[in-house]
């Protein structure tokens, strides 16, 4: 596993910072849900969310999404359930997890981001409600004592058949995939999210930089995922609490792989699928700003707000020579990246 180089107190600091997160990221969860029915009901659910959303039909882009959450489930901390990551074919900006390790992320969710350091810290951030157990105890907290009878109607042998068990159990699940959770179980996620890809080599900084555009596609009037709304209104403490944990896990060659994922983009459809839009590549030249990009690919330069969201860059942006830029049209073929 790749280390960034860094001064001993700064890798001591780190290191520090990493334990602690992990620390704190499964020390505060209670459940009376085992971890056996976890996984049992996780993959149950598993058939009702692919049933609802339908997974992407892109092998090449599902293998990667899981190389990179397997990257990160490595790092120290993580609770060792069977962890499966798929990539849902919606185009909502959403990510979620249920218990027992299963992880999911939209193909909107995908486009909304411009770094695999971004993936691993969405992919993180859920694996660390995965790790906490926040699922189980937010169906502890919603169906009380009776999570007993209900968990094990579900998970045991003799009780699957059981409709109307599972039935309050999906619904639970349902309430906390549309509405996400509470702020200080958020908060924990994020921690160990940071810490995850530290260990994991990527740029801390991925979690607070995703975190950002989130709030601000929110802000021009977008949807996104639970994971920042839940915690309105002091999404802007969370993010600057990000910032500051990020800084401390320290400095250094950390991966960003922004060329590199969005190269895995290429062709995804992007919007309703009724628009027939889908994800394109330009590569840029040297000292190009986003809004030559924009009077270029988009036929507007009124369009560069719209593709600097897109691809995490300012309106001002100078680009370096070859970097790639996303951007959504119905007439370029896939694989011919703009030059």
């Amino acid at each position: 596993m790749y280390t960034p180089a860094r001064s001993i107190g700064g890798w001591i600091a780190a290191s520090l910072f990493v334990a602690v997160a992990a620390g704190v990221a499964t020390a505060s969860a209670f459940s009376i849900i085992t971890e056996t029915q976890e996984i049992e009901i996780g993959r149950r659910a598993d058939l009702e969310i692919q049933k609802r959303y339908g997974d992407l039909d892109d092998p090449a882009l599902q293998a990667y999404v899981v190389s990179v959450g397997r990257r990160v489930i490595e790092a120290p901390g993580v609770r060792p359930y069977p962890y499966r990551f798929l990539v849902l074919d919606s185009p909502e900006v959403n990510a979620f997890a249920v218990p027992g390790g299963y992880v999911y992320v939209t193909r909107g969710m995908l486009a909304a981001l411009a770094s695999e350091a971004e993936l691993a810290g969405i992919l993180g951030h859920e694996i660390g409600h995965v790790s906490n157990r926040d699922g189980a105890q937010q169906l502890t907290k919603g169906l009380g004592l009776q999570v007993l009878t209900l968990g094990l109607a579900v998970a045991s042998p003799g009780g699957r058949e059981n409709a109307g068990a599972w039935m309050q159990v999906m619904n639970q699940l349902s309430t906390l995939i549309l509405l996400g959770y509470s702020r200080e179980a958020e908060l924990e996620a994020d921690g160990a999210a940071i810490a995850y890809l530290h260990s994991a080599g990527y740029d801390p900084q991925g979690v607070p930089r995703v975190l950002r555009r989130l709030r601000q596609r929110e802000r021009l009037g977008g949807v996104t995922y639970p994971g920042v709304l839940s915690t309105h209104p002091d999404s802007g403490t969370r993010i600057a609490r990000a910032d500051t944990f990020a800084s401390l896990a320290g400095s250094g060659p950390h991966a960003i792989g922004e060329d590199e994922y969005k190269s895995r983009l290429d062709g995804l459809a992007y919007g309703d699928r009724r628009d027939g839009e889908r994800i394109r590549l330009y590569k840029a030249k040297g000292g190009e700003t986003i809004v030559e990009v924009a009077r270029t690919v988009l036929g507007d330069p009124g369009g560069a707000w719209e593709l600097a969201l897109l691809n995490g860059m300012d309106q001002g942006s100078v680009l370096r020579q070859g970097q790639l830029v996303k951007y959504a049209a119905r007439d370029a073929p896939a694989g011919s990246i703009r030059p």
